[in-house]
């Protein structure tokens, strides 16, 4: 019973730790409302480990002791929304990986009841069990209503973007940068890429690709923003048009974006 209740205390920490973590990187990035969201997050686990002490407490009158390793592997995953640029994400796409994630402890908590070793093991993982299936259930309600606060209006985007101008922007950015930096080795491929992407205007200004998105790109456009959606587009272009030809010129396009996308991050790291 020690060991469950170390368990369930790590899971509860190592949630509530890093939703925190992702509640700083979007609030450092600008993005308070979803700041906001992974803050209710921790406070939501926050009252687990409080009831996790209590119960400990109760049974015990001790603190449970969770070690560093306690948690199991795999039960939390935040889905590499921190490498996604903050511009790009949403509340219901947040919201999505809370959900995701207390399905899996939910599911963890409910193999432990099914093999524990004893009734009073089994029965105490039940417990866990339906309180992370009733926290999932508070949590797919909030999706929900994120899901259709923030999808609605963009269904009425029908017309393809402007795919050539955006291109151009991402040029106008990469000369700004290089313009910003006194390594030579740096400012040259700040102007490699931009000389690619005038190029990538200048082809899709005459052949555009005719496919709409179903998400407009971000704004304020950050460089790395603007890359990954054009990166994103030119990825779903090339699954979903019509003709060969697109496609394949589509998945040419995303090529180049993906890698672009990897020096850009690379270089503002320099």
């Amino acid at each position: 019973m020690g060991e469950l209740l170390a368990v369930a205390l790590a899971m509860e920490k190592e949630s509530a730790d890093r939703y925190a973590d992702l509640a700083g990187r979007m609030r450092a990035a600008g993005r308070p409302e979803l700041a906001e969201i992974f803050d209710r997050l921790v406070y939501e686990e926050l009252g687990h480990v409080d009831m996790v002490i209590g119960w400990s407490q109760q049974i015990h009158h001790r603190m449970p002791e969770a070690p560093a390793d306690a948690a199991p592997q795999d039960i939390f995953d935040e889905e590499s929304i921190g490498l996604v640029s903050p511009e790009l994400v949403d509340a219901y796409r947040s919201l999505a990986i809370a959900v995701r994630n207390e399905e899996r402890a939910f599911a963890f908590w409910s193999y432990v009841a099914a093999d524990g070793a004893s009734l009073e093991i089994r029965e105490a993982a039940e417990r866990m069990a339906r309180e992370e299936l009733e926290h999932a259930k508070t949590l797919r309600g909030e999706r929900r209503k994120a899901f259709f606060k923030d999808r609605r209006p963009r269904m009425a985007i029908q017309e393809p973007y402007d795919l050539s101008s955006l291109e151009m922007e991402v040029c106008t950015r990469l000369e700004e940068y290089a313009g910003m930096k006194e390594n030579t080795d740096i400012k040259n491929k700040y102007r490699d890429l931009a000389l690619e992407a005038r190029m990538l205007s200048l082809d899709l200004g005459s052949e555009p690709l005719q496919i709409p998105a179903p998400v407009g790109p971000p704004s304020p456009r950050s460089l790395d923003a603007l890359c990954e959606w054009l990166a994103d587009y030119y990825i779903d272009a090339g699954e979903h048009l019509l003709s060969q030809a697109a496609r394949d010129k589509a998945q040419t396009l995303a090529t180049i974006a993906v890698k672009r996308l990897a020096i850009v991050r690379d270089l503002v790291t320099r």
